[in-house]
């Protein structure tokens, strides 16, 4: 939140985070478009690139969050690729992410309703962690203590990032639960929509939502010290 730029590849957790995210579905995707019957082969695929991603990064397990965000995201593989074996259906295999989604619509509009507003906790947490990175001298500004002048500035900032991430949520419901709902003739569609509504959607979001945020850290100025 407080760098001076924003850097969609670390949003999305570089071009490596972006294979490892999109990966499993684009395999899954292209198998399928190529042999619509093969699903058990897209199936393992999938979980394929997911292993190999986990195993990449355990390799590699100097960052233990790059290493849990893939531990996540080949957690979903496998619980998307067994609703999918289970049921014999192609479109379960985007059945979890559509539950996620909707999971996260729902904690959106409840933090809304409850007025706290997910963005706000969200850079609570922030300024927490970032003050006891910095020996509690500061609250998430390279360090220093910081006080806001316009609190309500702040919070309808806060209010309207929100509401861009309940929008992201509802446009991949909209989009992607009917395309669900058409079975095997909207599969190729609906993984065509997943990965457009994905990472790029996503990173067009944490854009905005970024805005937002480093325009309430623009407001937010060092108090004045007593002589």
């Amino acid at each position: 939140p407080a760098s001076d730029r924003f850097d969609a590849a670390a949003a999305v957790g570089g071009w490596r985070g972006a294979l490892e995210s999109a990966g499993p579905a684009l395999v899954f995707v292209i198998i399928l478009a190529v042999a619509p019957t093969a699903l058990p082969t897209a199936l393992t695929a999938s979980l394929v690139v997911s292993a190999v991603a986990l195993l990449a990064r355990l390799a590699q397990s100097s960052r233990r969050r790059s290493l849990r965000q893939v531990a996540g995201g080949a957690l979903v593989a496998v619980v998307s690729a067994a609703w999918a074996w289970r049921s014999g259906r192609a479109s379960d295999f985007y059945a979890t992410g559509l539950v996620i989604n909707a999971v996260w619509l729902v904690i959106c509009l409840g933090s809304l309703l409850v007025r706290r507003p997910i963005v706000g906790v969200l850079m609570e947490l922030w300024r927490s962690t970032s003050a006891t990175a910095d020996g509690g001298r500061g609250t998430g500004d390279r360090g220093r203590r910081r006080t806001d002048p316009d609190p309500a500035g702040t919070r309808r900032r806060y209010v309207i990032g929100t509401g861009v991430l309940t929008a992201m949520f509802m446009l991949r419901l909209l989009v992607e639960v009917p395309l669900y709902l058409a079975g095997a003739a909207g599969v190729g569609a609906l993984g065509i929509a997943r990965l457009v509504l994905g990472l790029p959607l996503f990173a067009l979001t944490a854009w905005f939502v970024w805005l937002l945020v480093r325009l309430s850290l623009i407001h937010i100025s060092e108090p004045t010290r007593p002589y």
